[in-house]
């Protein structure tokens, strides 16, 4: 991640449902596009990533506000595998860290160096499923540009050598870099490409001269710092939870159960 431009303590952080009002004021004249994380987000981090479902509540929350504003779900999930838990067609789905985005109106856009990396996370793939084999509760996900190594469920003794084990894989494969999440270690292709600079570029392609878009971006992991400094002089950031650093959000929310609130509170808004 690249050095933030001012970062804050969580508990320097003022609450969003508390500030709402002074969040509404912040929206007053502007068009929103709301962006989403999707784990820790808009459902809680399980231990089992394929248990993490979206909720008939939340579900239509997101689909009531995707038919007044711009809605972005920004995930380090697979594109088609957030794409199908979300299961809305009037949504912008950028997975892999946008390293693969689609939306409404034909809307297609995969990294273009991210194919030549391709190769190396074939080999990345197959080298860690082989060395973390007899690592009880470590699960290797193969996503199309990242490979997540999830060792939430692994015993406690283990867990260096996961960590280790993806590290020795980072070095033998250059065209890869290393991230990191709530017990996740991740191989991504080394390329200046994350988050925050898909958010951006997906605000240039839905902007024009005339008409900017005012970004609200709501994240919980380490992986949505890019995305918070890539708004923070143009924008509004709100982290949920905590991390392992400090962050570049400017207002927070608890938990998942904020997050349905101020999702509501922002439907009242926009009605």
């Amino acid at each position: 991640m690249n050095e933030l431009l001012d970062t804050k303590p969580y508990v320097d952080l003022p609450d969003a449902l508390e500030y709402f009002n002074e969040i509404a004021k912040k929206l007053e004249g502007q068009r929103p596009i709301l962006f989403l994380d999707y784990d820790g987000t808009l459902t809680p981090i399980v231990s089992n990533p394929e248990d993490a479902v979206l909720s008939p509540e939340t579900k239509e929350i997101v689909q009531d506000l995707a038919e007044k504003i711009t809605i972005a779900l920004i995930s380090g999930r697979d594109r088609k595998n957030v794409e199908s838990l979300i299961g809305l067609p009037n949504v912008i789905y950028a997975g892999s860290h946008g390293f693969d985005i689609t939306g409404p109106n034909g809307m297609e856009k995969q990294h273009e160096k991210g194919q030549d990396v391709l190769p190396a996370l074939d080999e990345a793939e197959r080298s860690l499923k082989d060395s973390l084999a007899n690592i009880s509760g470590v699960q290797v996900e193969r996503k199309k540009y990242a490979i997540a190594v999830h060792y939430r469920n692994v015993e406690k003794e283990f867990v260096q050598q996961v960590k280790t084990a993806v590290s020795k894989e980072i070095e033998k494969q250059p065209e890869l870099k290393k991230g990191k999440g709530k017990k996740i270690r991740e191989l991504k292709p080394d390329i200046d490409w994350h988050k925050g600079k898909a958010l951006l570029w997906l605000l240039e392609e839905l902007s024009s001269k005339t008409d900017q878009l005012f970004p609200v971006f709501i994240g919980d992991d380490i992986t949505d710092e890019d995305a918070f400094q890539a708004i923070q002089d143009r924008g509004i950031g709100i982290i949920v939870g905590s991390h392992e650093t400090e962050t570049a959000a400017s207002y927070s929310l608890e938990n998942v159960e904020d997050v349905n609130l101020f999702l509501k509170e922002l439907k009242k808004m926009l009605n």
